[in-house]
């Protein structure tokens, strides 16, 4: 009786347990996929853009110095004032200069009527030695000093001519064109000749802009003259530019190699004034840009990102480049018309099942 009872308990057991199998069996439900948003990408060069700071120079900016000594007498112009060429800037007491120029006059006006006594005993003795009542030594000494005083005549006639000129350096004028600065010095000041700069004269015509990237940003990078740039100015407004000089060297002490751009002249940019300056480097060629959250870094430094085929996600190792806003630069790893999924990543294991989510629908006001 009791062995009747055991046999009955293993049966009603493996009843059971068969019962709960295939309730097992019938809970476990297919896995659905997972939905995901996907980019189609879609490759082209992309040009990459590095960022720094420029400040603008005038192509010509002309310091002013007196070529004469002395007191600054009046200032003829006003800060900032458009100036021309050969315009009086600044007037230097001329009194010593005047001496100067009368001394080196009266000088020239005696050598001239000390020429004329000489030249008349010239031409006495000449006479005289013709018709052979002269000596050859008379003659000769004549001869001499008429030499002498022309030579002297032409001394202080170069003399007399210095003097004017140097009369005339008591105005100083504008060597160039253009717009002038404050004036460094006030009537009444002591200048020194081709040492004090009074002044200061830009030409806006022909404005620069000088940056210098760094050897870490320039990454050797190709720069020519054929370098696309750009220039903004703190208003955001783009002005056009071309770059026109490129530094052979990087400096020692910086590590940065100098650039300089041209603008037009009606941009209104001011010599000192700062701008944005956006300046290509590298092209990559064929590459794939995706926004940076698709991409992951893998443990052994390699990057890779999930690609949506035949409804699985496929990990699919690429060769990244730089940084573009909010995309990263896919070089290499990718093909025309692969979807990229970008995100449920930290769900996503390779081969796991997903389906594409509808994009969403698109707000009026982000259309324009």
């Amino acid at each position: 009786m009791q062995r009747t009872l055991s046999c009955c308990a293993l049966l009603l057991a493996a009843v059971l347990t068969l019962s709960g199998c295939g309730e097992a069996k019938k809970a476990a439900a297919p896995r659905q996929p997972l939905p995901v948003t996907t980019v189609t990408v879609q490759s082209k060069d992309e040009v990459h853009w590095l960022e720094t700071i420029g400040q603008a120079e005038a192509g010509a900016a002309i310091n002013v110095t007196p070529q004469a000594g002395g007191r600054i007498l009046r200032v003829n112009y006003k800060e900032g004032d458009f100036v021309k060429a050969g315009q009086v800037l600044f007037e230097i007491d001329p009194s010593s200069l005047s001496a100067q120029l009368a001394s080196a006059e009266a000088s020239r006006r005696q050598l001239e009527d000390e020429l004329k006594q000489a030249d008349r005993e010239y031409r006495r003795n000449a006479e005289l030695l013709k018709s052979g009542a002269g000596s050859q030594k008379d003659f000769d000494d004549a001869k001499s000093l008429r030499s002498q005083k022309q030579a002297a005549l032409a001394q202080a006639k170069a003399n007399e001519e210095d003097a004017r000129i140097s009369l005339s350096w008591t105005e100083v004028r504008a060597p160039v064109q253009g717009y002038v600065s404050k004036a460094l010095f006030n009537p009444g000041a002591v200048v020194i000749k081709d040492s004090s700069v009074l002044a200061s004269i830009t030409q806006k015509d022909d404005i620069r802009v000088l940056f210098a990237p760094s050897d870490r940003d320039l990454a050797g990078a190709d720069i020519t003259n054929e370098t696309r740039v750009r220039v903004f100015r703190t208003d955001g407004k783009e002005i056009p530019a071309t770059l026109d000089y490129i530094a052979q060297t990087y400096g020692a002490d910086t590590g940065t190699r100098t650039l300089r751009v041209r603008v037009p002249s009606d941009a209104g940019i001011l010599p000192g004034e700062f701008v944005r300056i956006r300046y290509q480097t590298t092209i990559d060629r064929n590459a794939y840009r995706v926004p940076q959250r698709a991409v992951k870094q893998l443990p052994d430094g390699t990057y890779a990102l999930f690609v949506l085929k035949d409804g699985k996600a496929v990990q699919t190792a690429v060769e990244v480049g730089l940084w573009e806003g909010k995309d990263w630069i896919i070089r290499k790893g990718l093909a025309d018309g692969e979807k990229v999924i970008t995100d449920q990543l930290i769900k996503l294991q390779n081969g796991t099942p997903v389906t594409e989510r509808a994009p969403a629908a698109q707000p009026e006001n982000a259309k324009n």
